[in-house]
């Protein structure tokens, strides 16, 4: 598919930060702030006038483990015109994808580790 817009030299930039984050992240609650963060910046680049947000327990953009995009956008985005049009004409899709996945693929890793560690850990 061709795009009228290509943001992959935005999402470059962002890429290597981003996977040395998701491999450096502790818990599942590291991963989600991490994704949260890195493509709310990303998406400020691209269109600062959206001016999404993160948080620590809630953003614009958060990954779904069970959803069908692995990523959620908040209503005051998702509605908002400037964002329907670079979903519509560019690459933004695929890259939230491609993001997303990465953040539920180690998401599910540390879901499935967490529970072995903790009950190795020795409290002195």
């Amino acid at each position: 598919m061709a795009y009228k817009k290509s943001f992959s030299e935005v999402e470059n930039k962002y890429w290597g930060d981003y996977k040395a984050r998701m491999s450096k992240a502790q818990g599942v609650e590291d991963v989600k702030k991490i994704f949260s963060m890195v493509v709310a910046d990303m998406v400020k680049e691209i269109e600062p006038k959206l001016n999404p947000t993160y948080g620590e327990f809630d953003g614009d953009f958060e990954i779904d483990v069970k959803g069908e995009k692995h990523y959620k956008v908040a209503s005051k985005i998702a509605e908002n015109p400037l964002y329907i049009e670079l979903v519509e004409i560019s690459d933004l899709p695929a890259i939230l994808d491609k993001y997303s996945e990465m953040a539920v693929n180690k998401t599910i890793h540390l879901s499935r580790k967490e529970p072995e560690e903790n009950g190795k850990k020795i409290i002195p």
